[in-house]
C-alpha cells in the first residue's frame, strides 16, 4: 500500500470507463447543465495576519518587489462562465492599445447574456458590461462559457475601427434532442466604436456534428478566427466522444463586416477507454504556422505515458493540417526533465514498500488543463501540470514533490520536444460542491506572447497558504521564456503577493498577447491578468472581476533570427 493514497484521485469514479480492465485515467470534465444551485463553500477570512506566514522566496529584483494594484471591471451573475477549461477570456492588442474581457452578465438582463469589458488606453480606464449577445433573439438560447478576442484589420491603429469577436456554446438542446442541454454555438462581432450594434449567429447540432463545449478559440493576426471542439454526443450528464474534432474557421467578410464560419471534422482516434481533457489552438504572428493541441490518449498508447499533448500542425494558414504529433512524457524516449523532476526520496516514499524502478520506467500524466501559444519562429509552447501516475490502478498523485507546472515546447516546429519545470506545485484543485454538481478550480495554466512572438510568458494558480488544504486560496504565478536566448526567468514570481488579490485570485487568467514597447533590443512589457473574487466564496452568487494593470517586466533580448520553416505530411480540410 502506497503511503500517499490520500493524495490520489480515483478518476474512474466520475469517468465511467475502463482501460484494459483497470479504472480509466479519464478525468471528470465540466459537463454540467447549468440550471442548478451550489451551496456555499466554507469561506475564508478576508483579513490575514501576514506575520504568521513566512515568505518562501525572497525578492531578488526590484521587478519582483512591485505590488500590483487590481482594479474592478465587470460583473457576472455567477462564476461558472469563468471556470473550467476555457482560457480565451482576456485579449490585448498592442497595435491599438486595447484590451477586452468577456463574461456572462448579471440579472437583469440575465446570465444567458454575454458582455465584454474594454479598455482603449492599455488597461488604465474601462467601459464595462458592454452587451454582445442576446439570448432572447430569434433562434437564440442562453450562452455559457464564452470566449472572446479582438479582430483588428491589418495596419489599423484606431481601436474604434477594430472588432470584438465572441464565441460560446448555448443551451439549445440540439445535441440531445431537446431540453436545456448542450448543442448550440453562438458567435458574432461588435465594433469597438461606442454605439455599434453587435451581430449574432446561432448554429445548432446537425448529425454528424454533435456540438459540445469548445475550449479552443483564437483570432490570428492575419484575421482568421478558429475554434475547435470535440464531436461528442450524449445527454445532460454523459457525453461520448465520437472520434472526430469539430474545427470551425471564421473568414472575415468585408461586405458584411463579420466572420463567415465554415465547419469541418478532423479525425482523431482516441483509445475507446479514454476521452479528451482539453483542446487549444494557436498561430504564429504570420498567421501561417499554427497548432491544435489535444490532451488525450490515442489508440496506440505511448510507453510510460498517460494523457499527453497530441498536436496537429499547419504551415499554410489552416488550409491543411498534419497527421497527429504525439509528445511522449515518460520512458526512454520521453522528456528527461520530466523523468528527473521527482527527487529520489519522493520516489522511494511513493513506491514504498516496493523497490524504486529505473527512472525511464516511471509513468507520467499531463492534465487536466493546458494552454498553447506559438512564437515568432513558428514553434509551439505548451504549459500544463505533469504528475506521476499509476497506469495499472488508474490513479494520479498530486502530492507536493510529485507534480509540477511544466513548459513543453519544440524549437524545430514539432520534430523534437523539450521540457522545463516552471515550478513545483503545492495544491492541485479546489471544489465547490452541492450534491452532484461541482465547480472545480485547477492550476489553470496559461501561455502568452508578445505580438511579434519574441517573448513567451506563463501563468498558473497555486495555493501556498499553509492553512489551506486545497487550491482554494490561490495566487497567480508567473514565469517567462526568451526563445532566442533559450532562457527561462530565474524563478516563478507571485503576481498577487501582498495585493488585494492575495490568496483570493480565483480562476485567474492571462491575456494571450501582452502589451510591449520595444526600443532596439529592449522589451518593456505589461502582462494583463484578470481574476474574480467570489461573493461569500459562493460561485453561484454574482461575481466581480478585477484587472491587473501594472505587472510590468523589462527584458533585453538578443539573437532574434527566424529559422527556415519545416513542412510535414498533411491532410486537407474544407474551406
Amino acid at each position: 500500500m502506497k503511503k500517499l493514497l490520500l493524495f490520489a484521485l480515483l478518476l474512474s469514479v466520475v469517468g465511467g470507463y475502463a482501460q484494459r480492465g483497470h479504472p480509466s485515467l479519464k478525468p471528470h470534465k465540466a459537463r454540467l447543465n447549468q440550471q442548478f444551485s451550489i451551496e456555499k463553500h466554507p469561506g475564508h477570512p478576508v483579513a490575514y495576519d501576514l506575520n504568521k506566514y513566512a515568505i518562501k522566496k525572497p525578492f531578488k529584483s526590484e521587478q519582483d518587489l512591485t505590488i500590483v494594484n487590481p482594479v474592478p471591471i465587470g460583473q457576472s451573475g455567477n462564476a461558472f462562465g469563468f471556470a473550467f477549461f476555457r482560457t480565451t477570456y482576456l485579449w490585448a492588442d498592442n497595435n491599438i492599445n486595447a484590451v477586452t474581457f468577456i463574461h456572462r452578465m448579471v440579472t437583469p438582463p440575465g446570465s444567458g447574456y454575454l458582455a465584454y469589458d474594454i479598455s482603449k488606453d492599455g488597461g488604465l480606464t474601462w467601459t464595462n458590461n458592454v452587451q454582445a449577445y442576446d439570448p432572447l433573439l430569434e433562434d437564440a438560447y442562453d450562452g455559457r462559457y464564452p470566449q472572446g478576442a479582438i479582430y483588428n484589420p491589418s495596419g489599423n491603429t484606431d481601436p474604434d475601427l477594430a472588432y470584438f469577436h465572441y464565441f460560446a456554446p448555448t443551451l439549445d438542446g440540439s445535441n440531445t434532442g431537446g431540453g436545456t442541454n448542450w448543442g448550440g454555438y453562438a458567435y458574432g462581432v461588435k465594433k469597438l466604436e461606442e454605439g455599434s450594434v453587435p451581430t449574432q449567429h446561432n448554429r445548432t447540432s446537425t448529425p454528424p456534428y454533435y456540438q459540445y463545449l469548445p475550449s479552443a478559440f483564437t483570432v490570428t493576426q492575419t484575421g482568421d478566427a478558429w475554434m475547435v471542439d470535440e464531436n461528442a454526443q450524449g445527454n445532460s450528464s454523459d457525453y461520448d466522444y465520437l472520434g472526430e474534432l469539430i474545427v470551425g474557421r471564421g473568414l472575415w467578410n468585408e461586405g458584411t463586416a463579420d466572420f463567415d464560419y465554415y465547419f469541418d471534422q478532423m479525425p482523431l482516434e482516441v483509445d475507446p477507454d479514454d476521452g479528451i481533457n482539453d483542446i487549444k489552438v494557436a498561430f504564429a504572428p504570420d498567421g501561417l504556422t499554427g497548432y491544435i493541441c489535444v490532451m488525450t490518449n490515442p489508440v496506440v498508447n505511448l510507453p510510460y505515458t498517460s494523457y499527453h499533448p497530441v498536436l496537429f500542425k499547419t504551415t499554410d494558414g489552416g488550409d491543411s493540417w498534419s497527421e497527429p504529433i504525439e509528445v511522449q512524457l515518460g520512458g526512454e524516449d520521453g522528456l528527461a526533465p520530466i523523468r528527473e523532476f521527482i527527487s529520489d526520496s519522493m520516489l522511494s516514499l511513493y513506491y514504498d514498500p516496493l523497490p524504486v524502478p529505473p527512472r525511464d520506467e516511471v509513468a507520467y500524466y499531463m492534465g487536466y488543463e493546458c494552454d498553447l501559444a506559438v512564437d515568432a519562429w513558428g514553434n509551439p509552447h505548451l504549459a500544463g501540470m505533469v504528475c506521476i501516475t499509476d497506469l495499472e490502478q488508474g490513479l494520479i498523485y498530486t502530492a507536493p514533490g510529485l507534480f509540477a507546472m511544466f513548459h513543453i515546447w519544440s524549437d524545430d516546429q514539432g520534430l523534437t520536444w523539450q521540457a522545463f519545470n516552471l515550478a513545483d506545485l503545492n495544491q492541485f484543485d479546489a471544489e465547490f460542491v452541492n450534491g452532484e454538481a461541482t465547480i472545480t478550480q485547477y492550476n489553470r495554466p496559461q501561455v502568452a506572447t508578445t505580438m511579434d512572438g519574441a517573448l513567451v510568458f506563463f501563468s498558473w494558480l497555486d495555493t501556498e497558504n499553509p492553512v489551506a488544504a486545497d487550491n482554494s486560496m490561490p495566487d497567480i504565478y508567473f514565469r517567462e521564456y526568451i526563445p532566442s536566448m533559450d532562457y527561462h526567468g530565474e524563478e516563478a514570481v507571485n503576481v498577487t503577493f501582498l495585493s488585494a488579490g492575495m490568496w483570493s485570485a480565483y480562476f485567474g487568467c492571462m491575456s494571450h498577447y501582452v502589451f510591449s514597447d520595444v526600443f532596439e533590443n529592449t522589451y518593456t512589457c505589461t502582462i494583463p491578468f484578470v481574476y474574480t473574487q467570489l461573493t461569500n466564496s459562493d460561485p453561484t452568487l454574482p461575481a466581480s472581476f478585477y484587472y491587473i494593470p501594472d505587472f510590468n517586466r523589462t527584458y533585453t533580448v538578443t539573437g532574434i533570427d527566424k529559422p527556415e520553416t519545416k513542412l510535414g505530411d498533411s491532410v486537407e480540410l474544407g474551406p
